[in-house]
């Protein structure tokens, strides 16, 4: 997948451009409000803070393993990413105060646009100041998407991992260091080696191999960096599921994570979590192929970042970043004349993602996931994520065997 001039031909339609931009600046002034009004509760940063405090423990030699990073509550802020992300995150000790807010905060809403916009080119618009606006609007507007949201108020890097991994695939295969990025990625946070295996299943070898190269050799540099810690992780940290937390906690949206909550936490619901979340990223590895093959590798894409965070064993909501992406693309298909169908799974990702609405509007109301059982309906809602990831990968099959559309009308 390149980045190509001559595909680049389509333009936002006015319509759509206005809607956008009249919902990107109500977010986006709402938002930057209840900031000056509330900071502590709106741009507190947490996780940044955590990765700050990574940083400032390798510099000053302190084990990152042996305690929480935040408070002394074990689970609770423990330090759960490879030593290699903690030395990225040595340069955050020398930002503190406001100044580490605003950047904090203002890196993560641009890097936003900047995803935004490539995945608007990929799809084949015309790169102009409209497109450019659009990418800007649209990032805007994602602040109602909960997972979006969640990242920018947490100061998380999952809007980082994201870039890596689209801005290493949208490389031409020819690339010679195309993989690259992924095995960064994955170095980073262990989840995005589920790309290294969408590599393998499109027969992309050498950018397999190459992402396989960044990964060892990242780890190296952690061990030659940070010996002990790197022990420490490797042999127990990363198998230890107590630094995160128990499974079966409400905010954890994957398949292991509904099966703890449905029958508890043991032998038999490990095992078939493990059968089911293999049986599901094999057919997400399918579908992403046959998608590849057909000319949409951007729903290949983004269908494996959502299966990828869905088989992990514990994903918070702001790990669902695909699923901005996700609307960004349903979008895209709705824009066509006659496509009821897509307007239809667009407003479903809407109403499953707008927990973000709850938090801009009142930062006490809960979330759809977070609001109690009702009428034995919260195995449906409060797993929203399972289900619509579960329902992308039912769609993908349906619309690679009917083989609806031109491909390059969804590409």
């Amino acid at each position: 997948m390149v980045l190509t001039g001559l595909a680049n031909k389509r333009v936002i339609p006015a319509p759509a451009f206005r809607v956008v931009a009249v919902l990107g600046v109500i977010a986006i002034v709402t938002y930057v409000g209840l900031v000056i009004q509330s900071p502590g509760t709106r741009a507190h940063l947490l996780d940044l803070v955590a990765y700050r405090t990574a940083g400032l423990r390798v510099l000053h030699g302190v084990p990152l393993y042996d305690t929480p990073l935040i408070g002394h509550t074990r689970g609770v802020y423990e330090f759960v990413y490879p030593p290699f992300a903690a030395l990225l995150f040595t340069p955050l000790a020398a930002v503190d105060g406001v100044l580490f807010t605003i950047a904090g905060t203002v890196f993560n809403v641009a890097l936003l646009v900047g995803v935004v916009w490539l995945f608007l080119c990929l799809l084949g618009y015309r790169r102009d100041s409209r497109l450019t606006w659009f990418a800007v609007f649209a990032a805007c507007a994602l602040l109602y998407c909960e997972p979006i949201r969640q990242t920018v108020i947490f100061g998380q890097i999952n809007l980082v991992l994201l870039a890596l991994v689209l801005g290493d695939l949208a490389l031409p295969d020819r690339a010679r260091w195309k993989g690259a990025l992924i095995g960064v990625a994955a170095a980073i946070k262990l989840i995005p080696a589920f790309f290294v295996l969408y590599l393998l299943v499109t027969r992309r070898w050498r950018a397999a191999a190459v992402a396989g190269a960044a990964f060892v050799g990242t780890g190296l540099l952690g061990f030659l960096v940070l010996p002990r810690d790197s022990v420490t992780f490797w042999t127990s940290a990363v198998m230890d599921p107590a630094r995160i937390g128990p499974a079966d906690m409400g905010p954890n949206q994957t398949l292991c994570g509904m099966l703890a909550r449905l029958l508890g936490i043991g032998p038999e619901q490990h095992i078939l979590w493990l059968v089911l979340g293999a049986a599901i990223a094999i057919a997400g590895l399918i579908l992403a192929r046959r998608l590849t093959l057909a000319g949409r590798e951007l729903p290949a894409i983004v269908l494996c970042g959502l299966v990828s965070t869905l088989v992990s064993p514990f994903s918070w909501p702001h790990h669902w970043v695909w699923l901005g992406l996700l609307a960004i693309y349903q979008l895209h298909l709705s824009l066509r004349p006659g496509a009821v169908l897509d307007r239809w799974a667009l407003a479903v990702t809407l109403a499953v993602t707008l927990g973000g609405v709850l938090g801009i509007i009142d930062y006490q109301v809960p979330t759809l996931l977070a609001v109690p059982d009702w009428a034995h309906l919260g195995i449906i809602y409060q797993n929203a994520y399972v289900w619509l990831t579960l329902g992308a990968l039912v769609a993908a099959y349906l619309r690679l065997r009917r083989g609806r559309g031109p491909v390059s009308a969804a590409r």
